[in-house]
């Protein structure tokens, strides 16, 4: 039965490539989970090369299906995508670590230099993996228990960055650490040179307004594209979503 299905076409081969001085462009972009639903429909956006741009939207709107279609992993329903020469690399919100070393986890069989291993902990801010008992050489437990949340997202960016991608996507990477930690990672993103451009999935309003540009999802399938002031000014639904965000923050603030 599984020999008889057909084999479908690979997403990934109808990925266009951006011009220069662009990281990811969609043209009258559509996307569906089923033939009935799009969760983006009709789409034009773009990423500028060398931006931090951040996706934004309510939970089930399609943050992570466009993040998939951009990677190739899941297919267009119509229009086109395209996307840095090199591709791009996806970091997820649950990192799967292996039980090996940190070395190992970083590196996954390819040869990097210290320097660059360094350099990338730090920009994500990782350094904790330092000083494990034998460093980066410290075997870790199963899935990387030995590690917090925060921890295992922070070094699987560090994972992503030391292959210095050109378009690194994030998908809510960042929702294990405080504030203050995640806005020291994206400051180290944007000054550092491993990553080319990044397009992150944000619901904190304090990581939304650090962005270049912001890309909002509604729920509607429609996407408007624009600086977080523009959209809050301009677009009911972003400034609706943006003081839910706050709501639900002063709510966990006065809970804590």
């Amino acid at each position: 039965e599984v020999l008889d299905d057909p084999i479908v076409a690979n997403p990934a081969d109808s990925l266009g490539t951006a011009p220069s001085g662009s990281a990811l462009i969609a043209h009258d972009l559509t996307i569906r989970h089923i033939p009935e639903v799009s969760v983006v429909d009709g789409a034009n956006f773009s990423v500028r090369e060398g931006s931090l741009t951040a996706l934004v939207g309510a939970t089930g709107c399609g943050k992570t299906t466009l993040l998939e279609a951009v990677m190739g992993l899941v297919p267009v329903a119509g229009g086109q995508l395209d996307v840095v020469t090199g591709g791009a690399t996806l970091v997820f919100q649950e990192a799967f670590i292996f039980s090996e070393s940190v070395r190992f986890n970083l590196c996954l069989g390819a040869v990097v230099d210290d320097e660059t291993l360094h350099e990338a902990m730090r920009v994500a801010e990782a350094g904790f993996l330092r000083d494990l008992e034998t460093g980066i050489d410290t075997s870790l437990g199963e899935r990387g228990v030995s590690l917090s949340g925060g921890q295992r997202q922070r070094l699987a960016l560090a994972r992503a960055l030391v292959r210095r991608p050109r378009l690194l996507l994030l998908d809510d990477t960042t929702s294990a650490l405080d504030p203050s930690t995640e806005l020291r990672v994206l400051d180290n993103l944007v000054r550092s040179d491993l990553a080319g451009t990044v397009l992150m999935v944000a619901s904190r309003p304090s990581a939304i307004a650090v962005a270049d540009d912001v890309i909002f999802m509604a729920p509607s399938g429609r996407v408007e594209q624009g600086s977080h002031s523009d959209l809050v000014a301009s677009s009911p639904g972003y400034r609706a979503l943006i003081e839910a965000f706050d709501d639900d923050r002063r709510e966990r603030a006065v809970a804590g």
